[in-house]
């Protein structure tokens, strides 16, 4: 029974009367020491968890370990991701409603729960939950939850984030709240019906799902010791606290920002198999200690697998949160108190429940981008420039391969060494950092590529920075990286690309900086890499553009559509994916030129870019500056901007009569409002 009561629940509930008298028992220094000491115990179990499971994007850091209050408010995680944390107490909530007085289900000590239904809470069915109540002397007193991507669910294309899904029948499996284990003990014939689901990587499933369990196990075996050694009182005192800290904290830092209305607005160009703008929206209007994301004016819901619903609109905008003005806070959900979230209904941000949101995290890179360009701007106009970032990295590759590895075993997987090595955005003074991680979870890691190597049939040509990948500007953001792979020791393999851009890039600049640029797909057929490699030849490309141009290796060279959904690529055949660099900050022309030289040296732009882009003139062989005709280039280039310009009016007059082609608007909806155009009918 799907129930979106529920999925409004992100408050903290209200406090009850043992609740207070643990809040007002508590005594000086206690909250201090034993606040801190809760977020060991679930790092403690956030490490159970990553020495068991075996999937990449478990190892790479997509994964989230949670302690949460007898009603299911979140109080403390260990990431991983932000997502998880906030909407897995959605779950928590709606087991407590709904199962808690059911004589077929009940809660006991000793139950285990699974789910990864986003219409319950989740986000995406690839993000799976595992979920146990702590008791002690019979009454409730906490929840241990743990949650990872799932690189496999049973999909219509590998990887549980199909390009080609129309509807939620699409999506593989999809479990709302169950118990799986009573007792302390998974039933086996839950895990064989995930197995049987999830066909394409059943024992990694099966894996992945005792890990997840060990690890709430560990946290309930750890709270249940540190109540017996310090007493109920003092672990729920400080759990409620931790709410009440988050909540004034956040308040008060909201106060301190400049009351206004800060705008912006994001593009994404492509649904996954057709391209299409897509705009969203974002208001954001701070008053007093609150704030309110309003994402009135975005696109309407598509008949693709890019959209979302709004609780995982909210897990997105938590993802910053969490991450940037509030890193100093207790990761629960007091912080919500003050945050209001509105997203109408029908667009593809809050679509109607048949629709299938298998690429939400995707759909929701646009979200990204506008909460952290309009609040970027928000804390620059409060002073807070240190935290005031052009947009990270988020329009990379999502690769996921599946087939049969060189061991015999099936398995489906994601490549997470691209994904997780994005540039993050430029500061307002300082360089962004090149391969900074993954912005849905600034934990994450890329694996390294002999581990990636052992494990699966394919070896990598080169995995490095990507020239020209991060957004100019007078700090330039971190650059991504380029990697090709070539399949080998199987006779094929299924490569997906699924990436949130085509050719207009998500994340923007700030103040002046240059976006990110958006990038191909390509795939060489019949190619003779390993050829080459046999005989030792000296020509082997080193990065994608030498790749492309040189074309050393023999074959044949597809450009396609970055977004690519699930096909064979043959043993020998090469494919290439990229992340994307941060957004850049400020006027390219006050660039030192001296870092413009390093950057060169560090082969992160190229001679091009030094020279059109920040006007720096230079001895090409030993990259010698030439301070004077520098400063004659950029004279000019000011010159020639101020003959170019426009006054506001004549600029409107002129822009206001633009509109992009009718093909690049099936999904936008009516220009320039989005608003509604077509029925959506799924089957």
């Amino acid at each position: 029974m799907i129930d979106f009561g529920i999925n409004e629940r992100i408050h903290p509930e209200p406090i009850d009367e043992f609740e207070q008298l643990a809040l007002d028992s508590l005594k000086p220094g206690e909250y201090e020491i034993y606040s801190e000491k809760l977020n060991q115990l679930v790092l403690e179990a956030k490490e159970v968890l990553t020495k068991i499971g075996v999937s990449s994007m478990l190892h790479s850091g997509d994964i989230v370990v949670g302690l949460y209050t007898a009603k299911g408010d979140l109080v403390a995680a260990y990431c991983g991701v932000y997502l998880h944390a906030v909407t897995t107490q959605i779950g928590i909530k709606y087991i407590l409603k709904h199962y808690k007085d059911d004589p077929t289900i009940g809660i006991n000590e000793g139950d285990i729960f699974y789910a990864n239904e986003a219409l319950y809470g989740g986000v995406h069915n690839p993000d799976q939950v595992a979920v146990m109540p702590i008791f002690h002397n019979g009454e409730l007193v906490a929840w241990a939850a743990a949650a990872v991507h799932q690189p496999e669910t049973g999909a219509i294309e590998p990887g549980g984030m199909p390009l080609t899904a129309k509807s939620r029948a699409d999506e593989g499996m999809k479990l709302p709240p169950i118990k799986i284990g009573e007792n302390y003990q998974i039933r086996n014939d839950m895990l064989n019906m995930m197995a049987n689901m999830v066909s394409r990587a059943p024992r990694m499933q099966i894996i992945d799902t005792k890990a997840r369990v060990a690890a709430c196990d560990r946290l309930r075996v750890r709270v249940q010791q540190l109540i017996e050694k310090k007493g109920v009182e003092l672990v729920v005192g400080v759990m409620r606290k931790m709410l009440i800290v988050a909540e004034e904290g956040a308040r008060k830092r909201i106060s301190s920002w400049q009351d206004g209305v800060y705008r912006s607005v994001s593009f994404m160009d492509t649904m996954g198999t057709n391209d299409s703008l897509m705009r969203c929206a974002l208001t954001l209007t701070k008053e007093g200690d609150s704030l309110t994301f309003d994402f009135t004016g975005s696109s309407p819901e598509n008949d693709g697998s890019f959209n979302s619903f709004m609780h995982i609109v909210r897990a997105h905008i938590a993802i910053y949160l969490f991450g940037v003005p509030f890193a100093d806070l207790p990761t629960s959900s007091g912080i919500f108190s003050s945050i209001k979230v509105i997203v109408p209904q029908g667009t593809f941000l809050n679509a109607n429940v048949d629709a299938s949101v298998a690429n939400s995290p995707i759909t929701n890179s646009c979200v990204l981008s506008t909460t952290s360009n309009a609040f970027a701007k928000m804390l620059y106009a409060s002073g807070v420039k240190e935290l005031s970032t052009s947009g990270y990295g988020a329009g990379g590759c999502a690769v996921v391969i599946a087939g049969q590895n060189q061991w015999g075993v099936p398995f489906a997987d994601m490549l997470a060494n691209v994904l997780n090595s994005e540039g993050s955005g430029a500061r307002t003074h300082r360089d962004g950092d090149s391969s900074f991680g993954f912005p849905w979870g600034w934990w994450g890691k890329a694996p390294d590529v002999e581990d990636m190597e052992n494990e699966q049939p394919h070896v990598h040509l080169y995995f490095k920075h990507w020239k020209d990948s991060g957004g100019f500007g007078k700090y330039r953001g971190g650059a991504g990286t380029n990697v090709a792979w070539a399949v080998k020791g199987v006779p094929f393999l299924v490569y997906q690309s699924i990436i949130k851009h085509h050719k207009v890039p998500i994340t923007q600049g700030l103040f002046g900086g240059y976006p990110p640029p958006s990038h191909p797909g390509i795939k060489i057929v019949n190619a003779n890499y390993f050829e080459k490699m046999k005989n030792g030849d000296a020509d082997i490309p080193v990065n994608t553009a030498d790749l492309v141009r040189n074309r050393s290796i023999e074959g044949d060279y597809l450009v396609e559509r970055a977004p690519r959904p699930a096909a064979p690529v043959l043993e020998g055949d090469i494919y290439v994916a990229n992340s994307t660099g941060g957004g850049g900050y400020g006027d390219v022309l006050d660039r030192d030129p001296e870092n413009v030289i390093k950057d060169l040296k560090d082969e992160l732009i190229s001679d091009w870019v030094a020279q059109n882009i920040y006007k720096v003139s230079y001895e090409p062989e030993t990259l010698t500056l030439d301070e004077v005709k520098t400063e004659k280039l950029r004279e000019e280039e000011r010159k020639d901007r101020l003959g170019r310009g426009k006054s506001y009016d004549e600029f409107m007059v002129e822009w206001s009569t633009k509109q992009p082609p009718e093909e690049a608007l099936v999904y936008y909806g009516s220009w320039p409002n989005a608003e509604p155009l077509r029925q959506i009918v799924r089957m």
